[in-house]
């Protein structure tokens, strides 16, 4: 009988705990306080972005700043070690000579554990850097010649995927130009080949990549590419590149963005396929830059989209801003429903905010609730935030890189506190997969009642602009007290269901590895019984 890795059952003990020692009383007030200094000691450098990962494997976040002209800054989450929030500067442990960054993807790329990261480069770089995880106090070495992963592009967007189905990852790159989309496959040895040109991954307009999402949005068990594009003319069209590689047996790539609807959206930065309606396929998220409009698109199930504004009947949010670079759905209210919070990276906008929060409401409606909820700060640049679960209350807290004019904030959310049940699920995939990237997670709540839903979410490294949230997969609940169902669609085709899931904890799931098989172990609160299959 399989049984879940030790390091993965440790994680779920730990996540037990603290949500059993987690505050539960109603919460008043303002969900955010602002703790940069407290946590990370008022660190202050020009960074561009950021991105989470467990680099230690210890069960919390730890902190990669991406920044310019080789100031990238790693920190190390001391929580699970010192049992409160704080952050450790350990850049020392990277290696020299990195160039300017903007983007940032991490995956275990070689299947021994420890999540490795791929630094992309801006046009101040000579290359990518693959910076290779060397395990507790090794800290990381370059193996960007070795893999062939040395890209001399501007890397906008970076992600890993397995986008050819061979159950490893693969690295998929946005480039800002002239220089084309790139795509690299894995092969024997850990080394990678560009196959891009070869797959129709390069169209003539294939550049000027702000935002890049990844998902299977047809559900032919393949996954599509979606890049959003920005110009200062607003003359260049966006690409929806559908995978074919469930139709012909070969990976190829045809853009049907002409044909979805989806092409041209002015100025538009990052972008990233999710469920907001909760039929059960990913919808497509953009935001628009230079006081174009942000722009949620309804996937009808057949291959084409509705723009959500003609639905509704008005702009998805009504307040533009004056530069939004990044952004990101994120359940912060652990409602269930997705919200948007916007980074406005134009100090001095209209906004004069470094980012917008606005309230799902159901039926595609959106508040602004930016001060209501404490997210009131001044604009002081950077390109894009991250969000996640930083000190394990079940929560998401907020990363705001400022771009050098001050220290970099950190926004800790005690919306754990107001009712709304929760879970974060942690995958733990095959040798060449680790941490399930591209996993599609159903949760069933309020069964057999009026109240009854089906929330998608996804496990992924592309979410934001130049940002990567924690991969943990996050589900808000609600008052839902139990999970009635969770199933787990794996990139490899396993499909996991497992019933009457514990709320309000880290729950860790291990791919069974054969089909039919059924693995067994004490996870959280509960003992869960996962029974494996296969799609049809």
């Amino acid at each position: 009988m399989p049984l879940l890795p030790p390091n993965v059952i440790s994680r779920a003990l730990l996540g037990a705990i603290l949500s059993i020692l987690a505050v539960t009383a109603d919460r008043a007030g303002a969900a955010f306080t602002e703790q940069g200094l407290a946590v990370l000691g008022g660190a202050n450098f020009d960074s561009r972005s950021a991105s989470l990962a467990d680099i230690d494997d210890d069960g919390d976040l730890d902190l990669f700043f991406q920044g310019s002209f080789g100031s990238q800054q790693l920190f190390r989450n001391e929580l699970v070690e010192n049992g409160s929030l704080a952050y450790t500067n350990i850049s020392a442990s990277l290696p020299s000579g990195l160039g300017s960054s903007w983007s940032a993807a991490w995956g275990d790329y070689d299947g021994d554990g420890r999540i490795d990261v791929f630094v992309g480069q801006t046009n101040n770089g000579a290359s990518g850097d693959v910076l290779h995880n060397d395990g507790a106090g090794g800290g990381f070495s370059n193996t960007s010649v070795a893999t062939g992963l040395n890209d001399p592009g501007f890397h906008q967007n970076v992600a890993w995927c397995d986008i050819d189905a061979d159950n490893d990852l693969d690295l998929i790159i946005g480039m800002e130009g002239p220089e084309k989309h790139e795509i690299y496959l894995q092969g024997p040895g850990h080394v990678f080949t560009p196959v891009g040109a070869a797959v129709g991954f390069q169209e003539p307009f294939g550049t000027k990549s702000y935002g890049m999402a990844i998902g299977d949005y047809d559900d032919d068990g393949d996954f599509d590419i979606y890049i959003s594009t920005c110009r200062t003319n607003n003359d260049i069209r966006n690409n929806f590149y559908k995978n074919m590689l469930t139709e012909t047996g070969t990976l190829s790539f045809v853009d049907v963005a002409d044909l979805n609807g989806t092409q041209n959206t002015k100025n538009s930065y990052g972008s990233e396929f999710h469920d907001f309606d909760d039929d059960g396929d990913l919808d497509l998220f953009m935001v628009g830059a230079d006081r174009q409009p942000n722009k949620i698109f309804r996937n009808n199930g057949d291959g084409s989209f509705t723009d959500v504004d003609s639905l509704t009947g008005h702009a998805l949010v009504d307040d533009l801003g004056g530069d939004f670079n990044g952004a990101r759905p994120v359940d912060y209210d652990n409602d269930g429903d997705l919200d948007l919070y916007f980074h406005d990276h134009l100090p001095g906008a209209r906004t004069s905010y470094a980012g917008m929060l606005y309230r799902n409401d159901g039926n595609w409606q959106f508040t602004n609730v930016t001060t209501a909820e404490g997210l009131h700060a001044p604009n002081q640049g950077a390109y894009d935030s991250v969000w996640g679960d930083l000190d394990r209350d079940g929560d998401q807290d907020l990363v705001i890189p400022t771009d050098g004019g001050s220290d970099e904030r950190v926004y800790l959310s005690d919306e754990a506190a107001n009712g709304n049940h929760w879970l974060y699920v942690e995958l733990a995939g095959p040798e060449g997969n680790t941490t399930g990237i591209g996993a599609s997670l159903f949760a069933t709540i309020n069964a057999g009642t009026p109240e009854e839903r089906t929330l998608r979410r996804e496990a992924n490294t592309n979410a934001g602009t130049f940002a990567q949230s924690d991969l943990p997969v996050h589900f808000g609940l609600g008052t839902a007290t139990v999970i009635d169902e969770l199933r787990i669609e794996w990139p490899d085709g396993t499909v996991q269901v497992l019933a009457n899931v514990a709320v309000d904890q880290y729950f860790a799931v291990a791919i069974v590895p054969e089909p039919g098989g059924v693995a067994i172990a004490a996870i959280g609160l509960a003992a869960i019984l996962a029974c494996g299959g296969r799609r049809p």
